[in-house]
């Protein structure tokens, strides 16, 4: 565990050694958090926390969804053939670099929650105190664990084709709207609440809303984030299988 977090340590530095993906966080996260805030301001509806939080979530999300043509561009790099025979597996390396989109999109939070307070003129608009901190500490980390999830599958599944970069805009918008993000005031259709549930993304987005959470709401969720896991490691050893075997997916 501790040589996988030093292994996406090091991708994360990597990443943000390309301005493209720093200034993707950001501008995303700064826009959609003023949407946010020029509506409430405008029509109200929402919470500030609903605002940025929401904001600070799909610039993690967008960020995320990087993890589409990440490998492509270890391949466009000449560093995809490394990672593949590299001596901890290929599966292990492989995971530290798409964990290193995730990971760093983590960051969209504290942006969103700045521009908010910047927008506002004001940082009391949150729930203070320890609880509320070490809650919203916690969703933070489950966000994590569910966008990382979702970034594994995405990259096994795009790593066949070499025009992913293309296809990144493509995973935001149907996320957005089956996680549920976009509902806040009100109460997504029956339908859509059902297949949020198949999502990993919307149980800590309610959380850190506040809203209150069932043991059952936990079970599910993690029950969520092993069964996206698996289908990742299936997916990632076919893949692999086609690059080592047959010999169809180049890594260089």
């Amino acid at each position: 565990m501790i040589r996988q977090l030093r292994m996406t340590a090091f991708h994360v530095r990597q990443f943000v050694s390309v301005p493209y993906f720093i200034q993707l966080m950001v501008f995303t996260t700064i826009v959609t958090t003023l949407v946010q805030f020029l509506a409430a301001r405008a029509w109200g509806g929402i919470t500030p926390t609903q605002g940025w939080v929401r904001g600070g979530v799909i610039g993690m999300w967008t960020t995320a969804t990087c993890a589409a043509g990440i490998i492509g561009f270890e391949r466009y790099k000449g560093t995809l053939a490394h990672l593949v025979m590299a001596p901890v597996g290929a599966l292990r390396s492989l995971a530290a670099v798409v964990s290193a989109a995730t990971s760093f999109g983590l960051a969209a939070l504290p942006v969103a929650w700045c521009t908010w307070a910047v927008a506002s003129g004001s940082v009391y608009f949150t729930v203070p105190g320890w609880a509320g901190a070490v809650r919203m500490a916690a969703a933070a980390l489950l966000l994590l664990a569910g966008c990382l999830a979702l970034s594994l599958v995405i990259a096994a599944l795009f790593v066949l084709t070499p025009n992913a970069i293309a296809y990144e805009e493509l995973l935001l918008v149907p996320v957005f709207i089956a996680s549920g993000i976009l509902f806040t005031s009100t109460s997504p259709p029956a339908w859509l609440a059902a297949v949020s549930r198949f999502l990993p993304l919307s149980v800590p987005f309610d959380l850190l809303l506040g809203r209150p959470l069932g043991v059952v709401d936990a079970l599910g969720w993690l029950m969520c984030v092993a069964a996206w896991l698996g289908l990742a490691a299936l997916l990632g050893r076919r893949a692999l299988r086609l690059a080592t075997r047959a010999g169809t997916l180049e890594v260089i």
